[in-house]
């Protein structure tokens, strides 16, 4: 059975974003509410430009995701 993807609106660090994903538009507003929430930790402990906390915040949800799992897969260089 093939899921059709649907557009959900969401909000991350004040952007607003489309996402198609095959997923409950409650799923994805709670993983962009998730990515939001990291965003706004990183923001409040550091004053530095928005890339720099967007790697940051991806680092942290890197690494929940691996004491979680036990596991992360990195693709080979191409």
């Amino acid at each position: 059975m093939v899921t059709a993807q649907r557009p959900v609106e969401v909000e991350v660090f004040g952007q607003r974003f489309t996402l198609c994903s095959e997923k409950s538009a409650e799923e994805v507003r709670q993983i962009a509410a998730y990515v939001d929430h990291q965003l706004q930790q990183v923001a409040g402990q550091v004053r530095t430009g928005l890339l720099r906390m967007a790697i940051m915040a991806a680092l942290t949800i890197a690494d929940e995701y691996h004491t979680a799992t036990g596991r992360l897969e990195v693709p080979p260089a191409e």
